[in-house]
């Protein structure tokens, strides 16, 4: 008879597993467009939020340090994908911005990879993906939970919060309210 520790274990290393597969699937994807994952999580942030920001806030997103960062857009601005331009108020501030080739680019790779999501679940009923969907929020609840340090309460507006971060991650950590990770 296997305890509720044993179970327990069992699932969270699965999930870890998990973790790992889906990053390592994601990097492979994105070498068919000659992206590692620094790049297209920097040109995917400046494409969602569709202007000029600091290399300071593209740092705070990625949660990469100043030096990598700088590396990582260098490499975009050779690639047309990223123009650098200076603050029209303060020359000493570098801003980034997606390129439209940049933009499209980002479009275009986020299409194929939500397709390509589509497929893998095929083989799920209706009622399996609500499933799912319910044990992965109610899993991301006790992460918050412990993480945040949260009242049960405060759950629900955290992953509003953090949904929001997804969509654009610049502009959620601009905001009043903005929580980094």
């Amino acid at each position: 008879m296997i305890t509720k520790s044993e179970r327990v274990k069992k699932i969270h290393d699965t999930f870890v597993l998990l973790m790992q597969a889906a990053k390592r699937r994601f990097v492979q994807q994105l070498q068919v467009y000659g992206l590692t994952l620094p790049q297209f999580a920097a040109l995917a942030a400046l494409s969602a939020y569709g202007q000029a920001c600091t290399m300071s806030d593209l740092t705070n997103v990625t949660f990469h340090d100043p030096p990598t960062m700088t590396g990582v857009i260098d490499r975009l601005v050779r690639m047309g994908l990223v123009q650098r331009t200076r603050s029209q108020t303060d020359r000493r501030v570098v801003l980034v911005e997606a390129t439209p080739a940049g933009a499209e680019l980002v479009q275009k790779i986020e299409t194929t990879l939500m397709h390509k999501a589509v497929e893998s679940y095929d083989g799920l009923t209706e009622e399996q993906l609500d499933l799912l969907d319910q044990l992965l929020r109610h899993l991301l609840r006790i992460h918050l939970k412990e993480y945040r340090s949260l009242p049960d309460a405060d759950i629900e507006t955290e992953i509003h919060q953090l949904e929001k971060f997804v969509q654009d991650p610049i502009c959620y950590m601009k905001s009043d309210n903005a929580k980094p990770f």
